[in-house]
């Protein structure tokens, strides 16, 4: 009489992957919100499709986005180089400042090494221009304040008043000469 066969785990069936920022093996999940994971990839709240660690005593978990980044980035802003994506910040650091929002980061960067340009991964792929809840047009991604053409002028953000830094970056209507900067910005509804 032939044996029964091996009885697997439901988890098992699902294929094992590597990814370059992480030493083990990752599986395929579907995380829910009440979970309360953060991804290891861009620290943002984790739910949906995502990756995870096969180890049991690991707690790296991906977006299903963050695992698909690509690894090198042309952005239109910093072009004289491309941005290559790291899985931890650069220079043996504990966290980098992001040169878009100028928050800190301790995980995913794409960064240019030759300049020490830095961006969180949600920051690369910002939209070019958004509809903010508060204002009638829509509003261009700028790069910098310097390129508001207000020579002397201190830009402050028009939901919260507070100084941004040259810099910065800010969504701006040159129409209305209107311009949130990345902590404000909140999209309007659809």
């Amino acid at each position: 009489m032939a044996a029964p066969p091996l009885l697997r785990r439901k988890s098992s069936l699902r294929p094992c992957v590597r990814h370059f920022s992480h030493s083990h093996p990752l599986r395929p999940v579907d995380v829910k919100e009440e979970e309360e994971i953060i991804c290891s990839g861009c620290e943002l709240d984790l739910s949906g499709s995502a990756y995870n660690c096969t180890k049991s005593i690991c707690d790296f978990f991906l977006h299903k986005s963050c695992f698909e980044l690509p690894r090198q980035l042309e952005h239109t802003s910093h072009p004289r180089h491309p941005l290559l994506l790291l899985p931890s910040p650069p220079c043996d650091d504990s966290n980098f400042t992001c040169n878009a929002c100028g928050d800190y980061g301790t995980s995913f960067a794409y960064h240019c090494a030759t300049c020490r340009f830095n961006l969180h991964v949600g920051c690369a792929f910002l939209p070019k221009t958004m509809k903010h809840a508060g204002h009638n047009h829509p509003l261009a991604l700028m790069y910098s304040t310097n390129l508001l053409d207000k020579e002397g002028a201190v830009f402050a953000c028009d939901v919260c008043r507070e100084e941004v830094s040259q810099t910065s970056w800010v969504y701006y209507c040159p129409d209305c000469d209107y311009g949130t900067d990345l902590h404000c910005i909140a999209p309007a509804e659809c």
